[in-house]
């Protein structure tokens, strides 16, 4: 009896740790083929009124909330995925802030992609997501992607780093 009980100790903790091991090797693609590619409004003007005091700053009144990238390592050629979460309190709840948006991927201090757009931060709570693809010609070494902003009263800049993996290993 107690070596059928045993048997089935052994086989309950080897079949958990093949899952831990399976699930390890899915965290680097954990929450990126949920996201869609866009921004959505997380909160209201009102609530992140509320919550930042907003009444009592200097407006426009913005901060970043959150600036991810996923995975942080990869091969040439793919994906990542970019998240930025923002708050904006504004004079009106309608208002918006127009600016210039600048992205880059960024190698031995030079960019080697790089985009300019004509962007509105929106009052409330946002969360926007990106995917942005690797050229297939990236070397292995460490990057950065960075994120510059810039309009009356907002300005801001953010930098992540990820590696490129050779595509043999």
């Amino acid at each position: 009896m107690r070596s059928r009980t045993s048997l089935r100790a052994v086989g309950a903790a080897a079949a958990a740790f093949a899952l831990a091991l399976g699930c390890a090797s899915i965290t680097n693609y954990v929450g990126r083929p949920f996201r869609k590619p866009g921004e959505q409004l997380w909160a209201f003007p009102e609530k992140v009124w509320a919550q930042y005091n907003c009444g009592a700053q200097k407006l426009p009144f913005f901060t970043i909330e959150r600036f991810e990238l996923h995975p942080q390592r990869m091969k040439p050629g793919e994906k990542f995925a970019h998240r930025l979460v923002y708050v904006l309190c504004a004079e009106t709840t309608t208002s918006v802030v127009t600016g210039k948006l600048q992205t880059r991927i960024m190698y031995k201090g030079k960019p080697i992609v790089s985009r300019d757009e004509t962007y509105d931060l929106k009052p409330g709570r946002w969360g926007v997501d990106a995917f942005v693809e690797l050229p297939a010609s990236a070397e292995m070494g460490v990057y950065a992607f960075e994120l510059d902003f810039e309009a009356g009263g907002v300005q801001f800049e953010r930098s992540l780093t990820f590696a490129v993996d050779s595509p043999a290993s």
